[in-house]
């Protein structure tokens, strides 16, 4: 029953791991849209209500992010994140401190593996944290950009109305009564406030875009480092090579190839590119790779 279980869980976090590559590629392409389009309405003063930009947004989380987040926490979160300590109360510092301190070729092979055990590591632990950064900052943004939409616009419109009224009054000389002059310093004071709210929440949301842009690229960048070392995935190499065009609109062109040389480099035969040598390992891994035949 161990075996088994065991034999399902490496499955699935193949499996998981190719969900999370490829629906995070599909996330970034997505968010470089809504990025372009925000930015551009910013620029030109136009109107968000009509824009229809939350309703993107949270299409988006809805359907890839907060799954990619869950996925990141299973894959990441609960795998083995050991880091050697440097106070010399970890054997495997000291192991590593000795290897060093000998400088003997024999040992080399050993101080490999503690780097990159401790390269591992940082991946794993820097793709969970980004992710999870990440999604609470996505939700920062929504809930902002909602507001944009939704409440900005009354608070505009309550200003105009404010403004209609005093232009109106000055115009035809009326004079307001103590009452009304009270009632009128209480909506000038709301108003204010009001003022001050919306400006905040256009701060806000400009800020979360521009932090879950550079958060995007940045995972992306320690993504590609987990997925290099993923060429015995079958699952995500089949997957990789359907996805060319994805996999270029977010690395940029000739970074599908490079990428798969890459997870490739120390497999096949000499000269071989990184492309045949997947092609060939998921032909021999997976049942249905009939569409690399398309």
């Amino acid at each position: 029953m161990d075996r088994v279980k065991t034999q399902y869980l490496g499955r699935r976090r193949k499996e998981d791991l190719s969900f999370l590559v490829i629906r995070f590629m599909q996330a970034y392409v997505l968010f470089g849209e809504i990025y372009e389009e925000f930015t551009a309405l910013a620029s030109t003063g136009g109107d968000f209500q009509t824009a229809g930009l939350f309703a993107k947004i949270q299409r988006l989380e809805q359907k890839l992010i907060f799954d990619i987040k869950e996925k990141a926490h299973f894959l990441f979160r609960s795998a083995n994140n050991h880091v050697p300590k440097a106070d010399g109360s970890d054997p495997e510092f000291a192991d590593l401190e000795r290897v060093l301190a000998e400088d003997r070729y024999s040992d080399r092979n050993r101080a490999r593996e503690i780097f990159s055990q401790l390269r591992k590591s940082l991946v794993r632990k820097s793709i969970d944290s980004y992710m999870g950064t990440g999604f609470h900052l996505f939700l920062i943004l929504m809930e902002s950009v909602y507001q944009l939409e939704y409440y900005v616009p009354q608070y505009r419109s309550e200003t105009e109305y404010l403004e209609q009224v005093e232009t109106l009054t000055e115009r035809i000389g009326y004079r307001f009564n103590e009452e009304e002059e009270h009632e009128l310093n209480h909506i000038r004071n709301v108003v204010r406030l009001c003022r001050s709210i919306a400006d905040d929440t256009y701060s806000l949301a400009v800020t979360a875009l521009e932090r879950c842009m550079t958060l995007f690229r940045e995972t992306a960048a320690i993504l590609h480092h987990a997925v290099e070392e993923s060429a015995s995935n079958e699952v995500l190499v089949l997957n990789l090579l359907k996805e060319k065009q994805l996999v270029e609109r977010v690395y940029g062109t000739g970074s599908w190839e490079h990428l798969l040389d890459l997870m490739f480099r120390t497999r096949g035969g000499k000269g071989e590119s990184g492309v045949k040598k997947a092609e060939a390992f998921v032909r021999a891994t997976c049942g249905n790779v009939e569409s690399l035949d398309d």
